[in-house]
This record gives structure tokens, C-alpha cells and sequence, in this order.
């Protein structure tokens, strides 16, 4: 007997719901890594702090997406202006 046999499609769903979930963490991480300590220092934030918060919260108490959403929405676009503001200046 198939798993999805017992549990129907909401299994699935779960399952597709938890890699979004996930994915959402890994692209935080990913991209705070991405950005120099600098610049998450002129924005008043820690890369170290952000890397380690979401990846804590992902895989300890499963809520690290929301951690992450917050990253992506507020604290990235601060980083990416004073990122591009260094590039610029050196042109």
C-alpha cells in the first residue's frame, strides 16, 4: 500500500507546503551569506547574527519562514542600497 493511499493528497500538500517553507529559510541564508559583513554593519544589522537566528529557528522550532520572510522583506533591502551605494561610489 502506497503512503499517499492512506493519507490521501493532504500528505502531499504538507509536503509541498514544508519545502516552500524551507526554501524560503535557504534563501536567507543563502543570500545573507552572499553580502559582506560591512555592509550588514553600515545597515545596523549582523550577518553572523541573521545566518545563525534563521537557521536555528528553521530546523530546531520550524518556524525559521517567518524569520526569513522578515529578513527578505526588511533587512535585505537595506543591505542591497548600502551595497550599491559602495559600488556606485567606486565608479
Amino acid at each position: 500500500m502506497l503512503v499517499s493511499e492512506i493519507f490521501g493528497p493532504d500528505l502531499i500538500i504538507v509536503g509541498l507546503f514544508t519545502f516552500v517553507l524551507f526554501g524560503f529559510s535557504n534563501w536567507a541564508i543563502i543570500d545573507a551569506s552572499s553580502h559582506s559583513k560591512r555592509d550588514f554593519y553600515e545597515a545596523g544589522s549582523s550577518k553572523i547574527a541573521w545566518i545563525i537566528v534563521i537557521a536555528l529557528f528553521t530546523f530546531f522550532y520550524g518556524f525559521g519562514c517567518l524569520i526569513a520572510i522578515y529578513y527578505l522583506n526588511w533587512v535585505r533591502p537595506k543591505v542591497r542600497r548600502i551595497e550599491n551605494r559602495q559600488t556606485e561610489s567606486l565608479r
